[in-house]
C-alpha cells in the first residue's frame, strides 16, 4: 500500500514537472513577435491558463504582463493597455474589460516593509 502512495507522489512530480515545460513552451509562442497572427497568441494564451489549473499552478509571472487576467485578451502595448505610473506604483489598466492592475507597493512601500 505504501509504494503505491510513493509511485503516485512520483506521477503528480513528472506530470506537473511535464506541465511546466509546456507552460516555457506556450510562453515562448506569446512572446514571439507575430503581429498578424492574433488567432495564435489568443489560443495559446487560452491554452496556458487551461494547463495551469488542470495541473495546479500558477500561471508564471513572466507570463501574466502578457495577458489581461479578466479577459484574457493578449496586451499589445500602446493599442488595448494603458500603463500609467503614479505615487511608485504602476497601474495597468485593460482597455478592452476596464481591469485595473496594480504592481509595486508605492512611494513609502520600503518603509513599512523596514519596520515588519
Amino acid at each position: 500500500m505504501g509504494s503505491r502512495n510513493r509511485k503516485s507522489r512520483t506521477d503528480r512530480r513528472s506530470r506537473q514537472e511535464r506541465a511546466r515545460q509546456s507552460q516555457q513552451q506556450l510562453i515562448e509562442i506569446i512572446k514571439s513577435d507575430t503581429p498578424n497572427r492574433r488567432f495564435l497568441i489568443d489560443s495559446t494564451i487560452r491554452h496556458l491558463v487551461k494547463v495551469s489549473s488542470r495541473h495546479r499552478l500558477q500561471v508564471p509571472s513572466e507570463a501574466r504582463m502578457y495577458f489581461c487576467r479578466k479577459c484574457r485578451t493578449p496586451f499589445q502595448y500602446g493599442e488595448n493597455v494603458r500603463v500609467r505610473i503614479k505615487h511608485g506604483q504602476r497601474i495597468v489598466t485593460c482597455l478592452s474589460c476596464s481591469h485595473t492592475r496594480r504592481f509595486g507597493g508605492g512611494p513609502k512601500y520600503h518603509r513599512i516593509r523596514r519596520n515588519l
